[in-house]
């Protein structure tokens, strides 16, 4: 189960998921959490420039990602990405197909973005981020999905055919 847990957030983002900037519905604030559990700090994401802009193609691509796992569309997320750059979600969608599972409300938080290089038609950003919500929903299951701790990648958006493609995660 921890193997399965750990690709979900490593699919998540290859992410990087899904939509990136909405939070769980409710959530306890940090005060409220045990010293255990509250997330570390981190860099806030700026309130304007590139990472603005970063973080809206970013979101747009996520928001397409979540709806190919909520189908449980393999094609629709192949399409995604460039070569073989989604190979591990594929992977992980079509095992929760072929348990009868679908993902929904997969949701990831990004805590700081920072654009390392924009060209047109291209950006590559440094995103940490987290699995903040999702459920495994199949027949006679609905099993929420865990969070994760931050998580720190290198990601390469491409636009290609008029929509924004993940080109490299790392």
């Amino acid at each position: 189960m921890h193997a399965v847990v750990a690709l979900a957030i490593g699919a998540v983002v290859v992410t990087g998921g899904v939509a990136w900037w909405a939070a769980p519905a409710v959530e306890p604030s940090v005060g409220e959490l045990p010293p255990s559990a509250r997330p570390a700090p981190v860099a806030a994401i700026p309130a304007s420039g590139p990472a603005v802009r970063a973080a809206a193609v970013l979101r747009v691509w996520d928001r397409a990602r979540a709806a190919a796992w909520a189908r449980g569309s393999v094609g629709a997320l192949r399409r995604l990405y460039v070569s073989g750059a989604g190979a591990s979600d594929v992977r992980l969608l079509e095992a929760y197909g072929e348990r009868g599972l679908r993902v929904r409300d997969l949701r990831v938080q990004v805590l700081s973005i920072d654009v390392l290089d924009r060209r047109p038609g291209e950006w590559r950003l440094r995103v940490t981020d987290r699995l903040a919500a999702g459920t495994a929903v199949g027949p006679s299951v609905r099993q929420p999905l865990p969070r994760d701790r931050a998580s720190r990648r290198i990601l390469r958006l491409v636009r290609d055919e008029g929509a924004w493609r993940m080109a490299v995660v790392r």
